[in-house]
């Protein structure tokens, strides 16, 4: 199932050139969104939203959209108007097909009624709908209706519903008391999510289909992964990608952690990296090159977790030993700290060495080509007798 992140959101706003915070329309119809979110906190000027063939099943974080209009909800799962009661500018709402019951027909009501700008409301294909008196009720409950399932209110047949209002709502307690105009339908929510999820299991099968046919048509082999043991039966130690790492050790009171971490390219996306953590040893996928490295000792894999870092990119794998050790296995993280800072300023005055004998070695040379000018400017005096 589809979630309403960001990301989609920009992919859905390129005719406003993926700008959110002035997103005046957005289309998120047909991807079997399950929960409205993220609209009130990164679209709040959206005035025409289209949710149309979802399987939403309830009105929520939409009473910040104070400039919607239009709100389209036909065909999801929705079975009572609600969350919308702070939309100030909302004109019209459609509810075409969806599972509003007789039970909840007049509390949705009553809470439309209290949007004053609401002119048009579609609400055909709903199980209310089958009550023969559920027009007039709507019309009665919201009097700044102008306009109900495509057709519009005369003045004549509001007047008639306000009166007729305390005996319809005696008939709808009735027809609810009694389970009237309830049919037995295939076409039910759980239907529909049902469905979602099988088409959901289609698409995904013939995307894995198109892609293996890509492979084969443009040779594109699938890496496998190096197997597990050697000759000796030992476990295999590999780095296919050739990427820097670090073992070393940290202790959190009666806790002894091994992390590793391992240089990852800072712009590769996570879905491109895998991780199979053993009590034993670790085998990484990093887009489908290999690292496998094995432990001095047992880990407790239900309570390790990989991390990633926002600043660098790299991976950081932080295991709890299964026992612990008298004596680390590898450097503690203040003895690690230590020998880079060291190794870093060895490096420091290194470079200023080299520095300075570049730089003497670049003053002889400017030197040389000094003399060797001073030489070329001569001018031949023919009274001069040459030299012997």
């Amino acid at each position: 199932m589809v979630r309403i992140t960001v990301d989609l959101l920009r992919r859905r706003s390129e005719h406003n050139e993926g700008e959110l915070s002035t997103l005046e329309e957005i289309s998120l119809h047909q991807f079997d969104i399950e929960k409205i979110e993220n609209l009130d906190k990164y679209c709040r000027h959206l005035k025409i939203v289209y949710l149309q063939n979802n399987i939403i099943p309830r009105m929520e974080n939409l009473n910040r959209l104070k400039g919607l209009e239009y709100l389209n909800l036909a065909l999801n799962n929705i079975s009572l108007i609600e969350g919308i009661d702070k939309c100030e500018s909302l004109k019209k709402l459609d509810l075409t097909l969806n599972f509003i019951p007789l039970t909840n027909l007049e509390s949705s009501c009553r809470h439309l009624a209290k949007v004053p700008t609401i002119e048009q409301l579609y609400l055909t294909g709903n199980p209310c709908t089958d009550w023969d008196m559920c027009r007039k009720i709507v019309i009665a409950l919201i009097p700044q209706l102008k306009q109900l399932d495509s057709n519009d209110i005369t003045h004549t047949e509001r007047l008639e519903a306000l009166q007729e209002l305390p005996g319809l709502l005696e008939h709808l307690q009735v027809a609810i008391r009694d389970n009237l105009y309830q049919k037995i339908t295939n076409y039910t929510k759980e239907a529909r999510i049902q469905t979602a999820q099988e088409n959901e299991k289609i698409q995904k099968e013939k995307e894995r289909e198109s892609k293996e046919s890509d492979d084969k048509q443009y040779g594109v082999k699938k890496t496998q992964p190096p197997p597990l043991y050697n000759d000796r039966g030992e476990i295999r130690q590999c780095n296919q990608g050739g990427y820097e790492y670090t073992f070393y050790e940290k202790h959190e009171k009666d806790k002894q952690f091994i992390i590793l971490e391992i240089a990852v390219p800072k712009y590769l996306d996570t879905s491109q990296i895998d991780v199979d953590l053993n009590p034993t040893y670790v085998r990484v996928n990093i887009k489908n090159k290999f690292l496998q490295l094995t432990f001095p000792c047992e880990i407790s894999v239900n309570e390790s977790q990989a991390k990633r870092s926002q600043s660098s990119g790299s991976l950081q794998l932080v295991m709890k030993k299964l026992n612990n050790s008298l004596v680390p296995y590898f450097f503690m993280k203040e003895e690690l700290d230590d020998k880079n800072r060291r190794s870093g300023k060895k490096e420091e005055v290194e470079v200023e060495k080299t520095k300075t004998v570049e730089g003497n070695e670049i003053r002889k040379e400017i030197g040389k080509e000094k003399k060797n000018k001073e030489m070329e400017v001569w001018e031949d005096d023919p009274d001069v007798p040459p030299l012997e």
